[in-house]
């Protein structure tokens, strides 16, 4: 349930700090979780198929580009188009919200709402591939707390937290079910997984592609606002490129 609005102050700090959010989260994740290179840095793919540069000059586009391995995909999120480096096909573009929760939650009391763990990613995976909410790979489940509900032992619907940039921890993997939509299980664990997050005093926030209507509308009516848009940008080597 949402309640009173969160103060101003903290949302403009988040036009500053999420102005990169990669990046900020690269250089706040474990390094195990991340590969360094010289002009900046990815999530390793088993993770996340995600990669930043401090700035994206062409140099560093290129060399962030350049950990690229054969059959692997790597996005970027950007204010504007990228430079792209020669030896690399643009597999996506699109436009994405960025939104910030500017309301308080309360912690759900539905005892269907479970915490999901290391043996419970096989099921995870597999709704992933069903419902296809976003990049969700072998081990994006070990990024932050991830919630589901089950239904006769089928996991249905799950949400979980991906990049965690200072204060602000990003909500991804929001799917359920075809068989069990329409049952508002999206928003109960929205709800629940954003009071579990300022429970910790941290701030929630999300990207949504702005072409996704409903789920916009529905971020909103839960208390998120816009905060900025960006670009996303999706790469693979180029199967010209011989490198």
């Amino acid at each position: 349930m949402q309640s009173s609005h969160i103060d101003t102050a903290s949302e403009i700090a988040t036009e500053e700090y999420l102005a990169n959010p990669v990046w900020i989260a690269l250089n706040e994740t474990p390094p195990a979780v991340v590969e360094r290179g010289e002009g900046g840095a990815r999530y390793r793919p088993e993770f996340a198929p995600f990669g930043a540069a401090q700035n994206y000059s062409a140099q560093s586009v290129s060399q962030v580009a350049a950990m690229l391995r054969p059959g692997q995909r790597l996005s970027f999120f950007t204010a504007g188009k990228l430079d792209l480096p020669p030896g690399f096909d643009v597999v996506r573009e699109a436009v994405v919200n960025q939104m910030v929760a500017a309301n308080s939650f309360t912690v759900s009391s539905d005892e269907r709402i479970v915490r999901l763990g290391i043996d419970d990613a096989p099921d995870m995976l597999r709704l992933a591939e069903l419902t296809e909410p976003g990049p969700f790979n072998a081990r994006t489940n070990e990024l932050g707390h991830f919630f589901g509900i089950r239904e006769g032992g089928q996991l249905v619907a799950m949400a979980g937290e991906r990049m965690t940039a200072g204060k602000y921890v990003e909500i991804s993997a929001v799917c359920t079910h075809p068989e069990w939509r329409g049952r508002g299980l999206g928003r109960l664990l929205m709800e629940h997984l954003s009071a579990t997050i300022q429970e910790r005093n941290k701030v929630p926030f999300l990207h949504v592609f702005t072409n996704n209507f409903s789920a916009v509308r529905l971020y909103r009516e839960l208390g998120f606002r816009i905060a900025r848009t960006l670009q996303l940008t999706a790469i693979v080597r180029s199967s010209r490129d011989a490198r």
